[in-house]
């Protein structure tokens, strides 16, 4: 599946022009107080879309695995598979929502003291069609996507630095050679956690 920063169109030279012409290099100019040379201010703007393009580093694959995570059809049978480790459990699903919000923040220093603290949202909505996923063992191993379409939104303060929407792969094949496990499908119930209390006759 796509890269995040390829799929968004964020190459260096465009992150630049985004954080730079009414982004939040003015802002971080600002809070520095002391005006910069030019150079300077050159070198700000290549370091905060350096730390801004590191942000953007994932694949699209894993940001979507991440957010099935959560589905309860998964989890019931990452569970059940766990308990009986003879059992594959294929899941189905037709149509779904999936959320994936990150807000990272950079820390601008000047002299060893913070001026600035730079705070982004990325948002990323995919809407799968025709999902069918394998679970062995507590662990997703296999999912098969018929049509998955991504929007990607990066915003700061609300204003929107850079967006995409487009199909990404259909169908869409995700191999997991052992499988990754559904974290909360190993997680012991509630109920049975806690300590044994001995009451005195």
């Amino acid at each position: 599946m796509t890269h995040l920063r390829a799929f968004l169109g964020a190459d260096d030279a465009t992150l630049n022009d985004r954080l730079t012409h009414g982004g939040p290099v003015a802002a971080v100019l600002e809070a520095i107080g002391t005006a910069l040379s030019e150079p300077a201010r050159i070198a700000l703007a290549a370091e905060l879309t350096a730390a801004t393009g590191g942000l953007l580093e994932e694949e699209l694959a894993a940001m979507l695995l991440s957010g099935l995570m959560s589905y309860d059809g998964l989890l019931e049978a990452g569970r059940e598979t766990v308990a009986d480790e003879e059992l594959t459990r294929l899941v189905t699903l037709d149509d779904h929502l999936v959320r994936v919000v990150h807000e990272p923040h950079i820390e601008v220093l000047v002299d060893r003291q913070e001026v600035y603290t730079l705070r982004l949202r990325l948002c990323v909505e995919f809407t799968v069609e025709g999902l069918a996923a394998t679970v062995r063992a507590g662990r997703l191993a296999h999912v098969r996507i018929g049509r998955c379409s991504a929007d990607v939104r990066l915003c700061w303060q609300d204003e929107s630095l850079l967006q995409h929407s487009d199909v990404v792969d259909a169908p869409l094949v995700i191999r997991l050679g052992c499988g990754i496990p559904i974290p909360e499908a190993f997680e012991v119930p509630a109920q049975v956690r806690g300590t044994a209390r001995v009451r005195q006759a």
